[in-house]
């Protein structure tokens, strides 16, 4: 399903991350990655052009912990619902367009955007910053789709997982 389409799956103390190029997402892409993940969606993308985007950061409480860098959550203008694989895929082949401009967003939505260094400074500092440097290794547009894989009883895959599943990662 994924083979050749630059999909990875990279590991952290968070679990595993399913990541692929937004670019190119489609419903099936977008229906594998939420049947085998929390239904959670994120796309990393650069800082700069989430900014040209007008997306802004997710405000958090000073007494929150969040370390996440996430933004307000987006839907590309001209969904349905936003909740299904097509309107999912349109939202992120919309933000994995260097065509698209801000007013081709509506928010809030079914995206969560993850604000992340630029690919193209080298900067790795987090699994998502590693996803978007592999989509644009990988010779896509700077933006990536992600999402933690999760086993039928909602625990989070861990790296031994990631290894040892390939009836589950089969289908990725």
């Amino acid at each position: 399903m994924f083979a050749g389409a630059g999909a990875h799956i990279l590991t952290d103390a968070g679990g595993a991350l399913l990541v692929f190029p937004a670019q190119h997402a489609t419903a099936r892409q977008i229906g594998l990655a939420v049947r085998f993940s929390s239904g959670l969606l994120h796309a990393c993308m650069p800082s700069t052009r989430l900014d040209e985007l007008r997306i802004p950061d997710q405000p958090v409480l000073a007494t929150e912990r969040s370390t996440l860098p996430l933004t307000v959550t987006v839907d590309a203008v001209g969904v349905t619902t936003g909740i299904s694989g097509a309107d999912r895929a349109l939202t992120m082949r919309t933000l994995g367009s260097a065509s698209s401009t801000d007013a081709d967003l509506a928010r809030p939505g079914h995206i969560s955007p993850i604000r992340c260094k630029g690919a193209a400074c080298g900067e790795v500092d987090t699994v998502w910053d590693a996803a978007l440097s592999l989509v644009v290794r990988d010779g896509f547009y700077p933006a990536a789709v992600a999402c933690r894989l999760m086993h039928d009883d909602g625990e989070i895959f861990d790296d031994d997982d990631a290894r040892a599943s390939p009836t589950r990662l089969d289908y990725l």
